[in-house]
């Protein structure tokens, strides 16, 4: 009878242990991978509001970029197998250079608040197209 309460106490203190250990360890983001140039501790609600800002600047889907899976009709965000997931990283690269540079975005110093200056977006140059045309660019350069 003894051995039992033995063993009773001894899984009761396991079990405490196993539970504080799990309370204490802090939470693993390997809900988002392969991220590399948005913030690996990105919320699921800016990273959303993110793509769908990238969806609507050039008009696309998530498909454009990432990967459906057809087998199991899903979407393997992580893969690189599409070029335009390179460029679209190439191009997030660029924008936050150029507002970084022209528009002080993001930066404690403050724009001058007379010139109503926007951050350059995807939508900038592409209006809803995947493949902004050459003209279309240079003839709003010059409006």
């Amino acid at each position: 009878m003894k051995s039992y309460k033995k063993f009773k106490v001894i899984a009761v203190l396991a079990a405490f242990i196993y539970i504080g250990i799990a309370a204490v360890k802090p939470p693993s983001n390997d809900k988002f991978k392969n991220l590399q140039v948005l913030p690996k501790n990105i919320s699921e609600d800016s990273l959303d509001k993110i793509m769908d800002s990238f969806s609507n600047g050039l008009g696309v889907n998530c498909k454009y970029c990432h990967v459906h899976n057809k087998t199991t009709d899903n979407m393997e965000f992580e893969k690189d197998d599409r070029p335009e997931k390179e460029i679209a990283r190439l191009m997030i690269r660029m924008t936050i250079d150029i507002n970084k540079k022209y528009f002080h975005f993001n930066e404690a110093e403050k724009v001058d608040t007379t010139i109503m200056l926007q951050p350059v977006t995807c939508f900038t140059c592409h209006r809803k197209v995947p493949r902004p045309v050459m003209d279309t660019l240079m003839n709003k350069l010059q409006q």
